[in-house]
């Protein structure tokens, strides 16, 4: 009887491998896994009944079953462990996916609002020059903002350090290439302001963009975001080749190209200033050749 039981053991093990290597070329993985079990114990079953003697008394067998149970027993806790692992590497790894394609999407609908707004700048800078000898300055600033614009009663509450952090990340790499440091700095986490997040955003594009393009030499760009009061303030100082005084006042002006030219239309800061002016806020500059660029700007918290 006990050595039938052994070459039953044996004859099943055997059974249980053919299985085994079968499923693994043509059935489904979870069948592959049942028979690779079964396999394993009818192995381990073996090996211990090869070692009992036939004499062996009922405890030393009460002993082996018992430690074969604790065996079955580890095994199942350790392959509900892996499977457990196994779907929450999965789970993260649809999350990430999820939030990938949220943040792309997020990004095409941000650069087609820029391209938009650029488009309409350009649709009107012509009927601005028309106007311009009619109109104030603050007039014409605000005469080149597409009419799909919000209302500011309509603006929303947004944490403009937040906001400029956004965008500095996404200037990361081509600031890296250009040889430029580039600092948010605030001794606050949040400063609330009433815009536009869409609006707020292309006034720090075209600022960086600007710092970029003009510093010609490695060198930093620190903005540095405080409030006082009802107004928000930025000051965004880099130290690049800067301009002379006399040529500065006339950078927010519309297609305004300075003696630094490179590559653009002049729009950048003059887009920059009719933003600000938008919402009821101020804009100028300060620099020196040599000595970089200064641009400072108030904004009412409301």
């Amino acid at each position: 009887m006990f050595d039938t039981f052994k070459r039953f053991l044996l004859v099943s093990a055997l059974i249980f491998y053919v299985i085994t290597l079968y499923s693994f070329f043509s059935a489904s993985s979870t069948v592959f896994l049942v028979f690779f079990i079964l396999h394993s114990i009818t192995l381990m079953l073996f090996a211990l009944f090869s070692n009992l003697k036939k004499d062996t008394s009922e405890e030393e067998i009460e002993d082996y079953v018992e430690r074969i149970q604790n065996i079955k027993t580890q095994w199942r806790e350790e392959t509900e462990s892996l499977k457990n692992q196994l779907k929450e590497k999965i789970d993260s790894t649809t999350s990430l996916e999820e939030q990938i394609v949220s943040d792309n999407m997020e990004i095409v609908k941000l650069k087609e609002k820029i391209a938009e707004l650029n488009h309409a700048v350009d649709d009107a800078k012509k009927a601005a020059l028309e106007t311009k000898s009619n109109n104030t300055d603050d007039e014409l600033e605000l005469s080149v903002l597409p009419s799909y614009l919000p209302e500011k009663s309509m603006s929303t509450t947004i944490n403009i350090i937040d906001v400029a952090k956004t965008v500095a990340k996404e200037f990361h790499d081509e600031a890296i290439q250009a040889g430029l440091s580039l600092t948010i700095s605030s001794t606050e986490e949040s400063l609330l302001v009433k815009a536009d997040a869409n609006l707020i955003r292309i006034l720090f594009r075209n600022i960086i963009d600007n710092s970029i393009k003009y510093m010609n030499r490695r060198g930093s760009l620190i903005i540095t975001i405080s409030s006082v009061a009802d107004d928000i303030f930025v000051v965004c100082k880099d130290n690049g080749d800067g301009l002379a005084p006399e040529e500065t006042k006339h950078i927010f002006e519309l297609n305004y190209q300075g003696s630094n030219r490179i590559s653009g239309n002049g729009l950048g800061l003059f887009q920059a200033k009719a933003i600000v002016t938008y919402y009821g806020g101020t804009i100028y500059a300060k620099s020196n050749s040599g000595a970089g660029m200064g641009i400072y700007i108030q904004l009412p918290t409301t």
